[in-house]
């Protein structure tokens, strides 16, 4: 009888410490930052702890699927965890401007990609300026100072916040100088050298650019990145000759500073203020009326050493633009020729 008692006994306490294991095991999992109430435990695994989280096993996942209400959404499981994958950035150095390219990054596990910033620093490893771009895979950072750039792009899910970081691609913008001479806006695909034709000039009418006289102007377009910025000198080949006739060249149009009125020789040009963007008027063509159709322009004699004609106020400029006025007179004894002709030259000149 005494070793039926002992064996309920032992029995009792087996079955009590079986019942206790069961009970730690399926109690509330704390932390120092969150509690679980009453988990779920499934059969084998096991977790790990640390001082600010518990992870279980695949045999203790506590549960699996999506709940949800009207404030949020909530995904359980190693299956729901967010991520995000991003492909490889690159910078592409093209005149002043930097042109950047990625793929477009992918997410999921409750993450939507919603666009990307692009950053930008003068040094490796920034500090960044951040610029929101958009959901594009693709943009460019313009009118750059010469000097290495370095960028990155930075992922953004739904509700704007950062979620990756691609790596960081560096490029050396170059000093440049554009510079094009057009004859009319709609020139702008064809190459120089331009003829620009004043046609018959009399006493009682002279020439100038614009529509009255089908004159042709001459668009002078340019951009540089230099810190000095940009001048434009021009030259001829005649001087004070001007206008010289190739079956006689003793005889000419010559060119002078002065105003164009009728029955005056003169040829040279002038800067119109109507059209300037970017460029200014240099010194010595910086004063004096110059409009498209007026006869009376106030012009400058052209010289083969050259002078100023446009500026760029000695800062960077991008896209810069002018129109030059083509002039000409005949008094009542220039001789009557059908092949006056110079050759005007400009150049564009920066200082980095």
């Amino acid at each position: 009888m005494f070793q039926n008692f002992l064996f309920k006994k032992i029995l009792v306490i087996f079955l009590f410490s079986f019942l206790f294991i069961s009970f730690v095991n399926a109690g509330d999992l704390t932390s120092t930052n969150f509690i679980i109430r009453d988990p779920i435990i499934g059969t084998g695994g096991d977790y790990g702890t640390s001082t600010n989280f518990k992870m279980f096993s695949s045999g203790n996942t506590l549960f699996s699927g999506v709940d949800s209400s009207s404030s949020f959404i909530g995904h359980y499981g190693f299956l729901y965890y967010p991520y995000v994958t991003t492909g490889t950035l690159t910078a592409t150095p093209i005149g002043a401007q930097v042109d950047l390219a990625w793929p477009a990054s992918t997410a999921g596990g409750g993450w939507s990609v919603s666009g990307y910033k692009t950053g930008k620093a003068s040094v490796s490893g920034g500090p960044y300026t951040y610029t929101s771009v958009g959901n594009v895979t693709a943009y460019s950072y313009i009118e750059l100072l010469p000097g290495q750039y370095c960028f990155v792009v930075q992922t953004l899910d739904a509700l704007g916040y950062v979620i990756a970081t691609s790596n960081e691609s560096c490029a050396t913008v170059s000093q440049v100088v554009t510079f094009d001479l057009d004859t009319s806006v709609a020139d702008g695909e064809n190459d120089p050298p331009y003829s620009v034709a004043l046609g018959a000039i009399t006493v009682s009418n002279s020439k100038v650019s614009g529509s009255t006289d089908s004159v042709n102007m001459i668009i002078v377009e340019g951009s540089t990145n230099a810190t000095s910025g940009m001048v434009v000198t021009v030259r001829n080949t005649n001087g004070v000759n001007g206008l010289k006739s190739t079956s006689v060249p003793a005889d000419d149009i010559g060119s002078s500073d002065g105003t164009i009125a009728n029955g005056t020789e003169n040829y040279g040009l002038c800067v119109m203020t109507a059209g300037l963007s970017g460029f200014v008027r240099a010194s010595p063509y910086d004063s004096g009326v110059c409009a498209t159709n007026s006869e009376t322009n106030v012009i400058q004699g052209l010289t083969t050493t050259g002078e100023n004609i446009l500026s760029s106020s000695s800062s960077p400029v991008y896209n810069a633009h002018a129109e030059i006025s083509a002039n000409g007179a005949i008094s009542g004894i220039t001789p009557a020729h059908a092949d006056y002709a110079d050759t005007i030259t400009f150049i564009a000149t920066s200082t980095f």
